[in-house]
Formats: structure tokens, sequence, C-alpha cells
């Protein structure tokens, strides 16, 4: 065995100092990072782009929807929501129409924000009523309030019918059990209530 002089002492423990310190940082780095990632992908909820849509901060939206499609051009909701987004920006609906087919093929659907009458429908005054994300997509139509209790899942077989209502063409009702569901959508427009029929009818058929 050599002998080991105490400066070279001094030399090796310098040395091991300085690996373990840059190997600290390393693994420090690398968890730093790992955490931002998942911190970003936390922010693309279905429920985080909702939020957004439902308070009109539509710019924001698209441009979290933007990121998800560069990473994944095909996720279904994301095409949906982005949809819906620029819906409600624009009021292009035609464009709406083509997007929310395009979304409907990835797995996705179409989505609106609309107000449910509580009311027996009779005039385009809603005293009683609360809102909510209708959702079309391959297999059912969903209602889900953003408060209240009125929320509905069906199959469209379950669905008797999905029209526009007699007393305002800017509303429509969703019949079933007997009993129909009055909506208006937040556009507020008769064009709102053609485009949802449009592709309820659209879906059910595929």
């Amino acid at each position: 065995m050599f002998p080991i002089s105490y400066r070279s002492h001094s030399r090796w423990l310098s040395l091991s100092v300085i690996v373990v310190v840059l190997m600290s940082c390393f693994f420090v780095g690398n968890t730093g990072a790992h955490h931002g990632a998942q911190t970003t992908n936390q922010l693309f909820t279905n429920t985080a782009i909702l939020d957004l849509i439902y308070r009109q901060k539509y710019d924001d939206a698209i441009t979290r929807l933007e990121e998800v499609l560069e990473r994944e051009p095909q996720n279904g909701d994301a095409l949906t929501y982005m949809a819906t987004a620029k819906l409600y920006q624009t009021r292009d609906f035609f464009k709406a129409r083509m997007e929310f087919e395009e979304a409907f093929k990835a797995g996705g659907g179409a989505t609106f924000f609309v107000t449910h009458s509580h009311e027996k429908f009779n005039t385009n005054y809603v005293a009683d009523y609360c809102r909510g994300w209708l959702h079309l997509r391959s297999q059912a139509v969903e209602y889900v309030p953003t408060d209240g209790t009125h929320s509905f899942k069906l199959k469209y077989s379950e669905i008797e019918e999905f029209k526009i209502n007699r007393l305002s063409k800017r509303a429509f009702h969703i019949k079933f059990n007997g009993k129909s569901q009055n909506f208006y959508g937040r556009s507020n427009t008769e064009f709102e209530p053609l485009l949802i029929i449009a592709l309820q009818k659209s879906f059910s058929r595929s």
C-alpha cells in the first residue's frame, strides 16, 4: 500500500466535495424541471380551460389550447374547446361547425355555454334559471351546470325531441321522459341553436 501525503489527501477531499456539489446541482435542477413540467400540464385541464371560456377570457384559453395542440394535434378535448372559444370570440357559426366536426372526428365533439330555464317557456325573459355546459359527444348529450343540480346525461336514443322552440328562434329544447328542458345559447342569437341542433343530428348519426 502506497503512503498518501497530507497534500494529496487534501486534494482528494477537495475533488470529492466538488463532485458531490455538482451532482447535487444536477439532481436539484432535474427535479425542478420536472416539477415545472407538472405545473404546466396542470394548467391544461379541461376545468381550467372551461373556466377561462366561462369568464370570457378567450385569448388566454386559445393560447393554452394552442400549446396543447402543438404537442397533441389530435387531442379531441383540446380541439373541442378551441372551437368553443373561437365561436364565442368571433361569432363565426359556419366556421365553428366545421371545427366542431373536426373535433368530433378526433374523439371530441362540441361544447356550448348555455342558460337553462327552470320555468315553463313562454317569453324571452327568464327569471328562474341556471347556467352551465352542454356537451355533445359521440354517445351522449350532457348538461353540467356551473351551479345547481339540474344536470343530465342522455344517450341519443333517450332523446324524444331536440328542436328550436316555437315561441323564440333564439331558444331550443331537449325533451326526454315526456318533459322539455329549455335553453338559450351564450350568443343569444338564432344561429347558435341552429348550430347545436345541426351538430346533434350529425353526431347522433355517426
